[in-house]
């Protein structure tokens, strides 16, 4: 522990200037934790802005000395400063705590509820107003215990939402690339692919693309198209049930070729098929599959495109040419 020469003698260095950056910053914590400490540099601090001329870095008279000199009343002086002191700090410390919980505090227990879909399942949930939300496969969403009074909800992949009106309280649907606000409807959203879509199959929406600010609005069987990577934006027809067939836990394969539907078919499943041959690859298939299992679902595939499946790993599949041994 520093003595009292020793402390007047630091005093008088920081106040002429005479530390380098590094003493200065180690000096001024020292301030900070040493209230014997501060109260000294406080007296020498009033001494140095009354009296510049005062040559106190080359005196050898001690601290008692030249406050006697100058008049000083050392204890009142020192218990004055330390109390305004620790009356700054306390105010500063609580202005950090305050700006530290608004900003980490509040954003993240704002968004307190948590729905997610695991993989081959369709969870389907009521949110606090009495709508009605529908999860894909690996999607999941965010919203506040306080979601009446403000209907904001966060999607990550693909939610078909039914929306109990309100027109004091607009429903918004947040995504990383747009905002999809509505008053009551029901429309479905898909975020987790390239071609990300806003598709309505009743009432009205306005959709909000976060990148370029253009605002969109729909009516019933017209959706979104926003493609991540080339920016491009398509607002076309639909077909409803072809594109809403999912939330009945129906697999809708359209005369596509295989390689094509197999990220649906995929996310749809929670699995991974993978194909090795070419010509199998460029195969098509059309077909509802409805509430199968992914082993009713694997027979179904075996039959139609005359193939073998195995299993290689867990939830891993290879999709490859039928020997009949």
């Amino acid at each position: 522990m520093l003595n009292v020469n020793q402390k007047e003698k630091k005093c008088v260095r920081y106040l002429a200037n005479e530390m380098s950056k590094a003493e200065r910053s180690v000096f001024e914590i020292e301030l900070s934790l040493d209230d014997d400490l501060f109260a000294v540099f406080e007296n020498f601090k009033t001494i140095w802005i009354n009296y510049p001329d005062s040559k106190l870095t080359k005196t050898t008279t001690s601290f008692g000395q030249i406050i006697k000199k100058h008049n000083k009343p050392v204890k009142e002086k020192s218990v004055k400063g330390s109390l305004n002191y620790k009356v700054l700090l306390s105010t500063a410390l609580l202005f950090v705590f305050c700006t530290f919980f608004y900003f980490v505090t509040i954003p993240n227990s704002h968004y307190n509820n948590h729905k997610t879909a695991t993989k081959g399942e369709r969870l389907t949930f009521t949110l606090p107003d009495s709508s009605t939300v529908i999860l894909n496969s690996g999607s999941e969403v965010k919203y506040s215990s306080d979601f009446g009074k403000q209907r904001d909800i966060w999607l990550k992949g693909e939610a078909f939402f039914k929306v109990t009106k309100n027109i004091n309280s607009p429903f918004t649907v947040h995504t990383n690339d747009f905002d999809v606000k509505v008053l009551g409807t029901e429309f479905n959203v898909n975020g987790s692919a390239i071609n990300q879509t806003i598709s309505l199959s009743k009432g009205k929406v306005n959709v909000l693309l976060k990148e370029s600010k253009d605002e969109i609005n729909l009516l019933p069987n017209e959706e979104l198209v926003w493609n991540a990577k080339t920016k491009c934006v398509i607002k076309r027809n639909f077909n409803v049930n072809k594109i809403l067939a999912w939330k009945d836990n129906i697999l809708l394969l359209d005369d596509v070729k295989i390689e094509d539907a197999l990220p649906k078919i995929n996310q749809f499943y929670g699995v991974n098929f993978v194909i090795k041959d070419a010509v199998i690859a460029n195969m098509h298939i059309k077909g509802a599959f409805k509430n199968q299992s992914i082993d009713d679902f694997i027979t179904s595939l075996e039959f139609i495109l005359d193939v073998s499946i195995t299993k290689t790993i867990q939830n891993n599949f290879e999709i490859a040419k039928y020997h009949e041994h």
